[in-house]
């Protein structure tokens, strides 16, 4: 990660775990408020207000993660109901709601991605209490009259556990992109939760980038196009059947006229280089190798005309997106190996520095 971005991100996941471990909640709540209001984020782009909640809940949710991996029998719920007791305790606090809101979400799913099989009915059923509990959350604040885009996207973030969300995906995104559309964090999982495993289908996310394209214009030209796309390409190689390929990588130069900074390029550079790479294990028709190869190509155009400094965590990001085997918790070793990719793969498809490497 760049410097100034690793050192915002850290302090602000440190700040919000702090203050919950001070018990201090209402100065967490005003900060969470106050950075939601100012659509404060990150050099990177990441709003400050969400971090906060994930510090805030990590002490939380970290346990009952490892628990569930190492199979224990009735995992803890105590800390859940210590913060719907905070919650009680300060009932207009949106800051907290988004925190508890939160902290179903990552509870409910942890428990899916530890069944010991697919489908298996206690585990879907606690997956979906979680999320409805969520929802009951949610239902006590209006996030447009909040003007609160943390609430709108725990609001989004919500409907993968719900019944018939595939009726309300589009107002749910719609809302929270308006209330903040500077954040490509909003359409990265817009795009995603249009795929078909979750609320969606090939044409609705079709449709809709080219909607978000248009209607964005003033604020990233057409790049919402590949915002919308590059997530749900990272997850189902099978949404390039109506991806246009030259809207999207003109997309991808929009973008940069409006973020020029390191984060951003690496992040791009490792989504084209490494999440859309040649691997042999990949079962794909002629059409869509052909649509991937043409983006996976550009990323020597990225890297020579946008990279300046590498930032290890998209590369490592990228890396394990692919083999999730390979995932470390130890942050020195995740930008060990973020570095380790993106050495490699930079020296592989930019000449001159494969060049370089070999003399």
């Amino acid at each position: 990660m760049d410097g100034e971005e690793q050192l915002e991100y850290g302090w602000y996941l440190d700040r919000g775990q702090k203050l919950v471990r001070q018990e201090n909640w209402d100065k967490l709540g005003q900060e969470i408020r106050q950075f939601d209001e100012m659509r404060a984020t990150t050099s990177g782009g990441s709003p400050i207000s969400e971090i906060l909640t994930l510090g805030a809940r990590y002490d939380v949710i970290r346990p009952l993660e490892v628990a569930l991996r190492f199979r224990e029998p009735e995992p803890s719920t105590e800390g859940i109901s210590e913060f719907h007791e905070v919650m009680r305790e300060h009932p207009n606090e949106h800051g907290v709601a988004a925190i508890l809101a939160y902290t179903h979400i990552d509870a409910g799913w942890a428990w899916y991605n530890a069944m010991p099989h697919p489908k298996h009915a206690g585990y879907l059923k606690i997956f979906q209490e979680h999320f409805a509990l969520a929802q009951e959350v949610l239902n006590n604040f209006n996030a447009r009259e909040l003007s609160s885009p943390i609430l709108a996207a725990a609001q989004c973030a919500t409907l993968p556990g719900l019944k018939n969300a595939d009726l309300r995906v589009l107002d749910d995104y719609n809302e929270l992109i308006d209330l903040d559309p500077t954040t490509p964090l909003h359409f990265r999982n817009f795009g995603r939760h249009l795929l078909p495993q979750f609320l969606g289908d090939y044409a609705t996310l079709e449709r809709e980038a080219a909607w978000m394209r248009d209607e964005m214009y003033d604020i990233w030209g057409s790049g919402a196009y590949a915002w919308m796309y590059m997530d749900a390409l990272a997850e189902d190689q099978n949404a390039f059947q109506m991806l246009d390929t030259d809207a999207f990588l003109h997309a991808i130069l929009k973008i940069f006229e409006r973020r020029p900074d390191q984060h951003t390029a690496n992040e791009i550079a490792a989504f084209l280089a490494v999440t859309l790479g040649d691997y042999s294990g990949r079962q794909e028709s002629a059409s869509i190798r052909k649509k991937r190869q043409k983006l996976n190509e550009a990323a020597e155009y990225v890297a020579e005309e946008f990279l300046r400094e590498i930032d290890p965590m998209p590369w490592y990001r990228a890396i394990t997106g692919l083999a999730p085997h390979l995932g470390i918790e130890d942050p020195e070793v995740q930008q060990k190996m973020g570095e380790e990719t993106a050495l490699r793969m930079l020296c592989r498809i930019v000449p001159k520095l494969a060049n370089a490497a070999n003399m």
